[in-house]
C-alpha cells in the first residue's frame, strides 16, 4: 500500500493496465475498491501463520520491490497519518501478528547487499530483490544461523 519508488510503481501500472495482470492488482491492493475485500487483506484474516513455531522475515532498504515495512509486517508510519486506507493496512498487520499466539520466536533480519555498481537493476531496487533469492552466502548463513528452524 505505501510503496518507496515511484518508478517502480509506475512500472507495476503500467504492466497491470498492458498484461491485464490478476496477481499484480492483488499485490497492489488494487483488485477490490473496498481494502477489507481484497485478497490480501483477506489473506490476512487466515490462520497461516498459526501453523508456524518460528518465523524469519527478511527485509531490506535497497528493495524497492518488496517495501521495507511490508517485509517485516509491520506499521508504517505512512499508514498512521493515512486516513483512508491507514486503518485497513493496521488490521492488516495486526490480523497477521495476531494469529501468532503460539509463536516462539519471531525474528526480522534487515540486509545491506553492499551493491557497488549502479545500473538500472540497482537505481530501482531489483537488484537487491533479486539477490534474496540467488545470494547463497546469505542462504547459507541464515540456515547456518538458524539452523533449529529447518530441522
Amino acid at each position: 500500500m505505501y510503496k518507496t519508488s515511484k518508478l517502480v510503481s509506475t512500472g507495476v501500472w503500467f504492466l497491470k493496465s498492458w498484461k491485464k495482470s490478476i496477481v499484480l492488482n492483488q499485490l497492489s491492493i488494487s483488485d477490490s475498491k473496498n481494502i477489507e475485500e481484497s485478497t490480501l487483506y483477506r489473506l490476512s484474516q487466515q490462520k497461516g501463520f498459526a501453523w508456524f513455531k518460528n518465523i524469519i522475515l527478511i527485509s531490506s532498504y535497497q528493495d524497492q520491490y518488496a517495501p521495507f515495512d511490508s517485509a517485516r509486517i509491520q506499521i508504517c508510519g505512512d499508514a498512521a497519518r493515512d486516513q483512508k486506507k491507514g486503518n485497513s493496512y493496521i488490521q492488516m498487520v495486526n490480523n497477521l501478528l495476531g494469529s501468532c499466539k503460539d509463536l516462539e520466536v519471531l525474528y526480522r533480519l534487515d540486509v545491506n547487499f553492499n551493491i557497488m555498481e549502479t545500473n538500472i537493476d540497482s537505481v530501482i531496487g531489483r537488484t537487491a530483490h533479486i539477490l534474496f533469492l540467488e545470494n547463497e552466502d546469505l542462504i547459507k548463513m541464515i540456515v547456518s544461523r538458524y539452523k533449529t528452524f529447518f530441522s
